[in-house]
């Protein structure tokens, strides 16, 4: 199945999946029209569909093939008669134009280089001073774009030119939980131990996964992170406590 409508595209991935999807690039616009599909679907409780997953660009359907679809009809063309209506419905309706409010976290950062492993690194082939990455690091709302590479795993932009970096060349075989990383135009926090090879400037005493089923992942795709720097024995603190 693949079909468009507006400025939206639809295509089947795989025989139990969906997408829709718009322009592919990290957009504040583009995610806030994903969000509010998200929410105009979920809002209707379809039988069969038993996930939704949004992400920069696109929205994915996870469904149930014996309960979405109908054995009296090929599947392509029940999608695509689905994806059309849902489309239209939504841009008829009022979620479509208006902001759905995003939760703003403020996010205490520790920048001391014991754990901001990369600082200097990042300092050197920018020629700016770690102070001033700090600041500028601090100094602006990032979107969670996408969660994903471990379980609430933060992809989150747009990073300042000034600051920005590539990955490492070779990945780092554990990095820390709470590590908070630059990849490109792409800030993001580690939430538990793993290899990884962004940049580390710094790191969180929050705790931003929870294995719990009612708590995961602290974040979701469409919230706004703010960091503010802490000192060391601030940082433990908060380690102890939180």
């Amino acid at each position: 199945m693949k079909g468009e409508i507006n400025d939206w595209s639809f295509y089947s991935l795989g025989d139990h999946a969906f997408v829709f999807a718009l322009e592919a690039k990290m957009d504040g616009l583009i995610l806030q029209k994903i969000k509010n599909l998200n929410e105009f679907i979920s809002a209707k409780n379809i039988i069969g569909i038993f996930d939704i997953i949004p992400s920069y660009h696109t929205l994915t359907i996870v469904y149930d093939i014996t309960t979405f679809l109908s054995v009296t009809q090929s599947a392509s063309e029940q999608l695509l008669y689905f994806c059309n209506n849902i489309i239209t419905d939504f841009e008829n309706t009022l979620i479509a134009k208006n902001n759905i409010k995003s939760i703003i976290y403020k996010v205490p950062v520790c920048y001391e280089k014991c754990y901001g492993l990369d600082l200097e690194n990042i300092s050197l082939k920018n020629k700016i001073s770690c102070a001033e990455i700090i600041q500028i690091h601090t100094a602006f709302e990032y979107v969670v774009y996408s969660i994903g590479f471990l379980p609430g795993f933060t992809y989150m932009g747009t990073v300042n030119d000034k600051i920005k970096i590539d990955r490492l060349h070779k990945p780092r075989t554990e990095v820390m939980a709470g590590s908070i990383g630059i990849a490109g135009l792409q800030t993001g926090i580690y939430p538990t131990n793993s290899p990884g090879g962004w940049q580390i400037i710094g790191r969180t005493p929050w705790k931003i996964f929870d294995p719990h089923p009612t708590k995961l992942a602290k974040f979701k795709v469409g919230d706004r992170v703010q960091f503010y720097a802490i000192s060391k024995q601030a940082f433990e603190t908060l380690n102890e406590n939180h």
